[in-house]
């Protein structure tokens, strides 16, 4: 081969890889950001949870979680916060789904998906959007995810959005009553009409120095040893409390079931919660039991 046929060899080939390069689908191209999620867990201080109905703010002050509904700040439950950080720690890309951005609301990571911002120290570690879930075949799935600031859509196999916790009341404490049965000793229900006490002597319970129905007392601990409740309601209710049912203990300081109506409908607080209030008829039945229960 001569010179000159080299020459118009490599002048091919040149142009051939051009033509290549600048004409390629970018939705096929193999190359991506392999890790998107990268943040320690002990400096996250602020969550910041987006969905088309809701915002949701969890902010960590004096190493307490706490989450804001409307001006005020409440206890979000340590673990359920703990839990959302490990799962969206579990976003790995398997591959690209898409480089056009006019393809995002095909995927929903668009303004109708799920953004997720976390934060710590004011330096923001992970912006987010979690987009369409999806099945391939039987046994695999995957979420659409993107990052904020780029055009790129990933699959991202094995996780699913909706293993995530994204409303203000999932991050609330719902705790009203946790009860240890063996050192529960006194149970005073103060009612304006019919008050009315429980009494443990020994190994069995007396109302009024009458030995009380076993079968009923225990439908009752199973109703109130362990209750949590998401009916939330607002603290600002002006209503005072006008029946109250206090459990002592051996042990430990009284839990007090404060109720009061509020137009109508039983506000429930407990002292074992003070941040939160509940109304909840099915509730305030269960722990408002009358005189004729026992």
């Amino acid at each position: 081969m001569n010179i000159s046929k080299l020459f118009i060899f490599l002048v091919v080939i040149s142009l051939v890889f051009a033509v290549i390069k600048f004409t390629k689908n970018p939705d096929r191209s193999t190359s991506y950001n392999e890790k998107l999620v990268d943040f320690d867990s002990q400096i996250v201080d602020k969550i910041e949870i987006e969905t088309e109905n809701e915002q949701v703010i969890l902010k960590k002050i004096a190493d307490q979680w706490k989450v804001r509904v409307g001006k005020k700040q409440h206890e979000a439950v340590k673990s359920t916060v703990e839990t959302f950080l490990q799962t969206i720690q579990t976003i790995k890309p398997s591959r690209i789904a898409s480089r056009s951005v006019e393809r995002w609301s095909d995927y929903d990571v668009d303004d109708s998906g799920t953004r997720v911002i976390i934060s710590g120290k004011d330096d923001i570690f992970l912006d987010i959007i979690l987009g369409r879930f999806a099945f391939e075949g039987q046994r695999t799935y995957y979420n659409f995810v993107r990052l904020r600031d780029e055009n790129d859509t990933y699959v991202a196999e094995n996780f699913m959005k909706m293993s995530l916790v994204s409303q203000r009341n999932d991050f609330r404490n719902n705790r009203v009553l946790n009860i240890k049965n063996d050192s529960l000793i006194f149970i005073d229900f103060i009612y304006p009409d019919s008050a009315f006490s429980l009494t443990k002597k020994e190994n069995n319970w007396f109302k009024n120095n009458n030995k009380v129905d076993s079968i009923q007392l225990k439908n009752y601990f199973d109703d109130v040893q362990f209750v949590v409740n998401k009916s939330f309601a607002s603290l600002d209710s002006a209503s005072l409390a006008t029946h109250k049912v206090v459990f002592s203990f051996s042990n430990r300081s009284d839990i007090i079931i404060t109720a009061s109506l509020d137009n109508g409908e039983w506000l429930i607080r407990s002292s074992e919660n003070k941040d939160e209030a509940w109304k909840d008829p099915d509730l305030s039945k269960k722990i408002l039991v009358s005189n004729k229960y026992f």
